[in-house]
């Protein structure tokens, strides 16, 4: 185990806020030098601000194919890979009954949280270190746990962590993981009225093993664990509390 990522390099998209910029900000205070990227460049600085001198901060389009090869032709090497980004399930429409939900929403969601991580993957493959790795973000709607309303966020999620077991085989020794995290208090709720998301977060705590939902540091610790572990690949680590 590396113990600290001192000296490296560690790239993360979404890293201007929730458990981005938590991963990133972790990743600076265990020493690496970080790269964050996103679509929102006054957040972006704001994020810069906040993580310190260890940081660069560059705009990207997770979705927009150009632009992600674009952005790895243009980064330096690095040693860790950390995709985070991804559309809100909130501002898609992707939490809904089947029924109810348009199949333009589902594609919306699964656009960013799928089709741009592969891309990211694809494009950046040949500036990652030989012996570095991926994170990539599932949740906890997926293999194992069923949810309601979730129909198309699971089976993006599903999607998520069967690329990434298969990649592990395909690109060892450098190591690939997933986090499938549970409910974490981040800006992607941002569009419920409060009332809604407060519940919500009251109803997931009740039901928490550990009495409260997700922060994002407790995200970003994980990820930290995934980056420092050189014996750790092709897994899915649940990060949730204890949610039945």
């Amino acid at each position: 185990m590396e113990r600290t990522l001192e000296g490296r390099h560690v790239v993360v998209i979404g890293g201007s806020s929730g458990m981005g910029l938590a991963t990133a900000r972790a990743a600076a205070a265990a020493g690496a030098w970080v790269t964050i990227a996103g679509r929102d460049a006054a957040r972006l600085a704001r994020a810069r601000e906040l993580i310190g001198a260890a940081a660069d901060a560059r705009t990207l389009d997770i979705v927009d194919e150009a632009q992600v090869a674009a952005f790895f032709a243009a980064v330096e090497p690095f040693d860790h890979l950390v995709i985070t980004a991804h559309a809100s399930s909130v501002v898609t429409g992707a939490i809904a009954p089947l029924a109810d939900m348009t199949v333009a929403a589902a594609r919306a969601f699964m656009e960013t949280k799928f089709w741009g991580p592969f891309m990211a993957a694809k494009h950046g493959r040949a500036k990652l270190a030989p012996r570095g790795s991926i994170v990539f973000f599932s949740g906890a709607a997926g293999a194992r746990k069923l949810l309601p309303n979730h129909t198309a966020i699971g089976a993006t999620n599903g999607a998520v962590e069967a690329f990434a077991r298969q990649l592990a085989k395909e690109i060892a020794p450098q190591r690939v993981n997933v986090i499938a995290a549970g409910l974490v208090r981040t800006p992607t709720y941002d569009g419920l009225p409060e009332a809604a998301r407060e519940g919500m977060y009251a109803h997931y705590a009740a039901q928490a093993l550990v009495g409260r939902v997700g922060e994002p540091d407790d995200i970003a610790r994980a990820a930290v664990y995934l980056m420092t572990s050189d014996y750790v690949t092709g897994q899915i680590h649940e990060i949730d509390g204890g949610r039945p």
